[in-house]
């Protein structure tokens, strides 16, 4: 029976076997329709991955655990753009909105509700504002042989299934190239092994019947050199984990042209010895820091959420792996950086479990380790103003051949420490002192100590014999007392950073904007580790590199600041029993 002549006449007019080879057929039809436009029924994995189809901005990076589907995410948005075909999970309804908005009277069915804020146009992307005809791409994985064959194509190929259902379940997806995107609906027409170029037809989104040309998708990898991918304009640039910077800067270069699009899709290495400093430095920071580049988008995607994979198998592994392995192998958190000195430092907010003793991943409203609800956020950087009232400590790093670098903290009643600014100067003392007199003016800071570098300051400041760093400063007006240079300043550090259980906030802190260079040292501020893979001890010395402002820290807190030692001095102890001639 031909199922396109069937109308509700027809079917009331079916006996039991008939009306079963009807919907054998339809859903036969739509288990092809599946599989040839695969694209057109793709859903995003999570809330976060959807945000991804929603950005327009320059630079997209999306960080995930293993099998988050950063990958996937970022090769449907290309593919998009690439065909012109939209899904219909990313079309906006309006009619749908309007229902939504205002549901049918009491009385009335109602079927399944209906969610006008998940509905609302916000939550759908302006396609034809990012649509922009027939593109050129790049595709940047890590191997030719490894990835492009094994795990790129195979998602780009319609007849291919990726999940761990049976084909055509709900665990799972084809191709997202569409079928009739290829030319003349072949593969091998399409796709040049030798140019390792796929064309693909793009089509009008209004009207998917007309071609308006051809995109292509050229793909490379990262053990290519740099001057191979300094060819060719591009409106997208899709990175399969991160690639050297050399690779980054020369793609930037090609998509600036034409006002491209530069994609990174990543999980962090656990390595420290993997250089990804420039990645964190132009891509994660900008996007995540408050008023940072507005061109950057940053999304993070966690193993847990995707509905493609099995989650049994994934929760069997995350308890056999220790936590800080499940935080970026499920979570993608970036522990680029796991070998800080100070690893507890964050710019950014996290969650402190008071159960675990450390910061953790939180589901919903929980500890994702151990399911306590005794959490605190936390964040060792704020806007906030210095208090006239508390005592000040100002220290110094002198440098002969880099700026002398300074900062000043504040200790506050409960002795905790805000660092309400630093300071650099690329001068002589005199120089030093009138900056530092200034500033201390205008913030109204009482400085009760100052303090210079000890192992600096007892060096020859000058070709003068006998006369010091400290001795020089002195003359400018800058009194500098030798603190001690002990490891112990380093765990004081430490433990000022974990949140107090009583307060439930750190008991260090720092200036978000008068203290920049500083936090950006304490989260660069590293042990000088052997590479992961000689699987040496660590060598427990930092390395001598962004360690200035962390290291003025450690001073501070070997001379174990207090408020009312600070403020009045230190205690009294008197006798007992009165005087000497009052006990003959």
């Amino acid at each position: 029976m031909d199922i396109s002549q069937i109308d509700p006449h027809t079917i009331s007019k079916l006996n039991a076997r008939e009306f079963q080879a009807v919907v054998s057929q339809v859903l036969s039809v739509h288990e092809n329709e599946r599989r040839d436009n695969a694209l057109l029924y793709y859903e995003p994995v999570s809330n976060e991955a959807r945000k991804i189809h929603l950005s327009e901005k320059q630079t997209i990076g999306v960080g995930g655990g293993n099998g988050s589907a950063k990958t996937e995410s970022c090769l449907v948005d290309m593919i998009i753009s690439c065909t012109g075909v939209m899904p219909y999970s990313l079309r906006f309804d309006e009619e749908l909105w309007e229902k939504a908005k205002n549901p049918a009277p009491r009385g009335r069915p109602l079927g399944v509700p209906l969610d006008p804020i998940a509905l609302a146009p916000d939550n759908f992307p302006d396609f034809h504002k990012k649509f922009r005809g027939p593109i050129n791409c790049r595709v940047v994985c890590e191997s030719l042989t490894n990835v492009l064959h094994q795990v790129i194509l195979p998602k780009l190929q319609w007849w291919q299934w990726t999940g761990i259902d049976q084909p055509g379940g709900k665990r799972g997806h084809y191709g997202w190239v569409p079928h009739d995107c290829l030319i003349g609906g072949s593969w091998d027409k399409s796709w040049s092994e030798k140019l390792r170029t796929l064309r693909i037809l793009c089509r009008d989104p209004n009207d998917n019947t007309k071609v308006l040309g051809e995109s292509r998708i050229q793909f490379m990898s990262h053990d290519q050199d740099s001057t191979d991918f300094a060819s060719g304009d591009y409106h997208i640039v899709l990175h399969d984990e991160p690639p050297k910077h050399a690779i980054w800067v020369e793609n930037q270069a090609r998509t600036m042209r034409v006002r491209g699009r530069m994609f990174l899709a990543m999980t962090w290495p656990d390595d420290p010895a993997i250089a990804v400093d420039w990645l964190f430095d132009k891509v994660y920071e900008p996007a995540m820091r408050a008023g940072g580049n507005p061109n950057v988008d940053w999304f993070n995607l966690y193993t847990t959420d995707n509905p493609n994979i099995d989650q049994e198998a994934v929760a069997l592994q995350v308890s056999e792996w220790d936590d800080e392995t499940a935080k970026v192998r499920i979570y993608g958190q970036p522990i680029r950086f796991s070998n800080r000195v100070h690893e507890l430092f964050t710019d950014q907010d996290q969650t402190w479990c008071f159960s675990c003793g450390r910061s953790v991943v939180t589901v919903e409203g929980k500890c994702a380790t151990c399911q306590s609800g005794t959490l605190a956020p936390f964040n060792h950087v704020a806007d906030f103003e210095p208090d006239p009232n508390w005592p000040s400590v100002w220290l110094l790093d002198p440098h002969p051949r880099k700026p002398h670098m300074y900062s000043w903290w504040q200790i506050d009643p409960k002795d905790d420490l805000w660092c309400v600014a630093d300071g650099e100067c690329d001068g002589d003392p005199t120089d030093v002192a009138n900056d530092v007199f200034d500033l201390e003016s205008r913030l109204g800071l009482a400085v009760r100590f100052r303090y210079i570098d000890p192992n600096m300051g007892r060096s020859p400041a000058s070709t003068k014999r006998g006369i010091t760093w400290q001795d020089e400063f002195e003359a400018a007006g800058l009194r500098c007392d030798l603190p001690d240079d002990s490891a112990i300043g380093r765990k004081r550090i430490d433990e000022y950073l974990r949140p107090d259980k009583h307060t439930l906030a750190p008991r260090m802190h720092w200036h978000r904007q008068r203290c920049a260079a500083s936090i950006t040292q304490m989260k660069r501020y590293v042990w000088d580790d052997h590479k992961k893979a000689l699987e040496k001890s660590q060598k427990q010395l930092p390395k001598d590199k962004n360690d200035d402002y962390p290291t003025l820290a450690k001073y501070l807190l070997n001379t174990n600041p207090e408020f009312s030692f600070l403020v009045h001095g230190p205690q009294v102890f008197r006798r007992m029993g009165g005087s000497r001639e009052n006990r003959r």
